[in-house]
């Protein structure tokens, strides 16, 4: 945490980017470290040497951020959206940081990849790394690089295949360069023990030699200046490179500052929290005159009784919305600063020579919600404000300044930059290459997106397993509480507890009627209900099978 003892010890920027170990390197696991058997780290393959012109790739991630919150990065918008093309229907189909980021790697779907939560048993160490797009780009020659988040878990918890120890020194199989930030996991008062969420104090690893700790420095802006370093030094290479910029903002972290909300008490007598990302001074205050409310303020439901159980909360309050208020100014200040870095990246590509046969990707792992269906703060449920996340793209055959709207999914990311490297995954994929609607528009909107919420609701679970059929006991349960569908009109929504929702999104953008016990819908609401019933454990090619006609979309 900040201010806590660090030593002598001084680290160069210099060397990070670099690999030069910032303290005598024995070759010795570093201190406060498992050993590499513990790890169980995989040895990386020796690939080929494959020589440009394979286009490169920079995939930018943030975390948390709405689609509509794009308004606040003007210079993104500018130097990516322009330059490319919008995906105006981007989805997380399980929007959650760790089962999304799971998907982005993998091309899978939550129920597939199992990775199913932020916690224990489902998070960081039950993911299956051992084919991602990482892997397949690296096996082919590219040189692969990792900065900041990873997922929820990294350093704390046990590596995966590991049976204990922490994951400190380990390295995921495919990356060249690993840079990844550390979620705890360091012994008390350790010099090294920074944190993801620590916007002030920030420990990467070293390719899992060691560790750079950057107290004092706000974790943004490292990453941008470690991106010019990286892509200047890759650029030098002969072989193609992948990229993967992973910011921690606007997710709310450390250090508490003086303007954060504090405790509200709701109008049922439950007290509320608003937490809130960090930021540096210079920014604080940027948007005030700017952001007058928090987005979900304007949502108001004339009529909340047809909502399940899950959504009976009392409207917000006067206090509550003055706390949003504060939580959306943060978060578009610590995205202004997200706006610099990736205006950083895109002129250190241009500098270098290698803008032109670059795939540049930003994206975030998953949407949030900021009052809307009565959710204070939030995410994991399939309605629009978290479902939904921004995406731009340009690049090699990519036009310029175009929109998109077929649906593009968090594992159709994987399939996408096989093919513009020119591999195959290693693995099935539950998602479709998307790079030729990116380069000569929409085919149509004709296929469904699965949507997954994980096991939040232990006393409330399902009696079948995931195909949706009886489970003997001690049989594979399925542990999902919410599963849905979203098609261009609808989204069906199946609980645990036996409620649904079904939202005509065409008359009722903001979803704020419930129509699954309308009789008018009951046609509509048995035709989404069994294609999800086809969907709901699907793999490979099943996830992708052309809805009925009555469904689709053009």
């Amino acid at each position: 945490m900040v201010g806590r003892w660090r030593g002598a010890l001084v680290v160069l920027l210099a060397a990070a980017v670099a690999g030069i170990p910032s303290s005598p390197s024995t070759g010795r696991t570093a201190p406060g470290t498992t050993s590499l058997g513990q790890a169980q780290q995989v040895q990386q393959v020796e690939p080929r040497v494959v020589l440009r012109p394979r286009p490169n790739v920079v995939f930018i991630m943030t975390d948390d951020m709405r689609d509509d919150d794009l308004r606040f990065m003007p210079w993104t918008r500018r130097m990516i959206g322009d330059k490319g093309v919008r995906f105006r229907n981007s989805f997380s189909p399980y929007p959650l940081c760790c089962p999304a980021r799971a998907s982005v790697l993998t091309g899978r779907y939550a129920h597939n990849h199992r990775v199913m939560s932020v916690l224990l048993p489902y998070a960081f160490p039950s993911f299956d790394d051992r084919s991602t797009f990482a892997t397949w780009l690296h096996d082919s020659g590219y040189t692969t690089t990792y900065v900041g988040k990873y997922l929820n878990g990294f350093g704390k918890w046990p590596a995966p295949r590991s049976s204990g120890g922490t994951s400190l020194s380990y390295v995921p199989p495919g990356w060249t360069d690993w840079r990844a930030s550390f979620d705890q996991g360091f012994a008390p008062f350790s010099p090294y023990a920074g944190d993801t969420y620590d916007f002030f104090d920030t420990t990467l690893s070293r390719n899992g030699h060691g560790f750079t700790p950057y107290e004092g420095r706000y974790q943004t802006r490292v990453y941008g200046r470690l991106s010019e370093r990286i892509i200047a030094r890759r650029a030098a290479s002969e072989r193609p490179f992948l990229f993967y910029l992973s910011f921690a903002a606007p997710h709310h972290g450390w250090p508490v500052e003086p303007d954060d909300p504090g405790p509200v008490v709701r109008d049922d007598g439950e007290v509320t929290t608003f937490p809130t990302t960090a930021r540096p001074n210079d920014v604080k205050g940027a948007f005030d005159r700017r952001i007058r409310q928090a987005p979900g303020v304007s949502w108001v439901d004339p009529d909340f009784r047809d909502k399940p159980g899950y959504l009976q909360k009392p409207a917000l309050n006067a206090a509550e919305k003055a706390a949003l208020l504060e939580v959306t100014r943060q978060r578009a200040e610590a995205l202004s600063v997200v706006d610099e870095q990736v205006r950083r990246t895109v002129r250190a590509l241009r500098r270098s020579g290698e803008l032109g046969r670059t795939l540049v990707v930003f994206t975030s792992d998953n949407g949030y919600f900021l009052g809307e269906q009565r959710m204070r703060e939030g995410k994991i449920w399939p309605h629009e404000p978290s479902l939904r996340v921004p995406l731009l793209m340009r690049g090699p055959g990519i036009p310029a300044g175009q929109v998109r709207n077929d649906p593009f999914s968090s594992i159709d990311f994987a399939p996408t930059i096989a093919e513009l490297a020119g591999v195959t995954p290693r693995t099935q994929v539950d998602g479709v290459s998307l790079l030729g609607v990116a380069r000569h528009g929409d085919r149509g909107w004709t296929r469904g997106v699965l949507t997954e919420t994980g096991p939040q609701h232990p006393e409330i679970e399902r009696r079948t397993d995931w195909a949706g059929r009886a489970v003997l006991p001690g049989g594979d349960r399925d542990v999902r509480f919410a599963i849905g569908l979203r098609t261009p009109r609808y989204l069906y929504v199946d609980l645990a507890s036996g409620a649904h929702e079904l939202y005509d999104l065409r008359r009722d953008p903001r979803e704020y009627v419930n129509l699954a016990r309308r009789p008018s819908y009951a046609g509509r609401l048995r035709l989404l209900a069994d294609v999800l019933a086809r969907l709901r454990d699907c793999q490979g090619e099943e996830c992708s099978r052309p809805l009925p006609p009555d469904l689709a979309g053009r």
